[in-house]
């Protein structure tokens, strides 16, 4: 009889035991969605982000991107405050968790050339044994919207070395001189709240001071938030950068503003579709040529506007403020001269440089004569 109790008391304890082992069992693989994976003494722990895409700061990413938050853990929603932002302003969006990634879904496809980030707040996710997370962000940029505003003057920008060598390989950098091949790019950034501008280089394709000044703007603003929006067009004409040229087709490209179809004349109907407040063409002028010193030209009639601007500019970036009274008479055909007449201020800026030359101090120089230009109207 002893021996049969003692049998029974045994077998009782094992059944206890087997019972609360299936349980416990059953209950990890129920929070594991039926997974044979193991909880590991770190889901006590305040969970961390181990890897994320895009990545921290990346640049160029499509804009159709769905954005992908991964932890140390398993997690769950505990107050979900989570904000998408572009470029500082909350974006609508949906998420979604897959076992220990956060998964983030624009409503609509994110625009091109903007700054976006993502914040989760400080308990906005916890693991499953209720440790919330430290408030942290990611940011990112969407590529940069980048058009083709004329297929004729199509050319390799890669064919003038000593341009193509001055300008930073960037994902940004490749794209823009694969698109040149194309014809004259056209570059856009901004948030579209606030003026809208635009900057000219390459209208004499030997002048390569400012070319390269205008790449070199466009990889500083990449992943920056722009106020307003500013228009870039680095190589007006690709083909006659690729060639060391200063003609088209035989002719002074910036002597035919006015004549329809020729590519600064794209230019100045462009400018107007646009909607731009001002213009700026860059150039370079040779040592004993006209006007011959780091310089803004302007005028004062029709556009009393391109005066100021480029008396702020000169004083801005050190150059001289070269003013005459009336659009259109000493320099008729002129994108500068053109384009004031059609109602929109601007100014043409030149650094002193030989022709089919770079040196770094010439491109700072029209580099800061750009800057000035977009500070002018508040855009930094």
């Amino acid at each position: 009889m002893v021996l049969i109790f003692i049998l029974l008391i045994l077998v009782t304890v094992t059944s206890i035991s087997a019972a609360a082992g299936a349980t416990n069992t059953t209950t990890k693989s129920t929070y594991l969605n039926q997974t044979k994976m193991v909880i590991s003494t770190a889901a006590s722990t305040t969970p961390y982000i181990t890897k994320v895409n895009p990545e921290n700061h990346a640049l160029n990413v499509p804009i159709n991107k769905t954005i992908k938050i991964q932890f140390n853990q398993p997690i769950q929603y505990k107050t979900g405050w989570i904000e998408f932002r572009r470029d500082g302003i909350l974006n609508p969006f949906k998420s979604s968790i897959d076992f220990e990634t956060l998964i983030i879904k624009p409503s609509s496809q994110m625009r091109m050339g903007s700054y976006y980030t993502v914040v989760l707040h400080t308990n906005s996710l916890k693991n499953f044994n209720g440790s919330g997370i430290n408030c942290s962000s990611i940011s990112f940029s969407t590529a940069i919207r980048i058009d083709i505003i004329n297929t004729a003057t199509s050319g390799d920008i890669r064919k003038n070395s000593l341009l193509y060598n001055s300008i930073q390989k960037t994902v940004l950098s490749k794209e823009i001189i694969s698109k040149a091949k194309t014809g004259s790019p056209l570059v856009t950034f901004g948030d579209g709240k606030g003026p809208k501008l635009l900057i000219v280089a390459g209208v004499h394709g030997n002048e390569l001071s400012s070319q390269a000044a205008a790449m070199k703007l466009i990889n500083y603003l990449n992943g920056k938030h722009v106020r307003g929006t500013v228009y870039i067009i680095p190589f007006a004409i690709p083909y006659s950068t690729a060639h060391n040229t200063r003609y088209w087709h035989n002719k002074d490209p910036n002597r035919v503003a006015n004549v329809f179809g020729s590519p600064t004349n794209i230019i100045v109907n462009l400018a107007k579709k646009l909607k731009v407040q001002a213009i700026a063409d860059f150039h370079s002028s040779v040592p004993g040529g006209v006007p011959g010193k780091d310089s803004a030209l302007c005028t004062k009639t029709p556009m009393y506007k391109s005066y100021k601007i480029a008396s702020y500019i000169a004083k801005y970036s050190g150059s001289t403020i070269i003013a005459d009274k009336m659009a259109g008479l000493k320099y008729p055909g002129a994108l500068e001269d053109v384009t004031n007449l059609n109602g929109i201020p601007a100014v043409t800026c030149e650094v002193l440089a030989y022709h089919n030359t770079l040196k770094n101090s010439r491109i700072a120089k029209s580099f800061k004569q750009m800057w000035g230009f977009l500070k002018y109207f508040g855009v930094e």
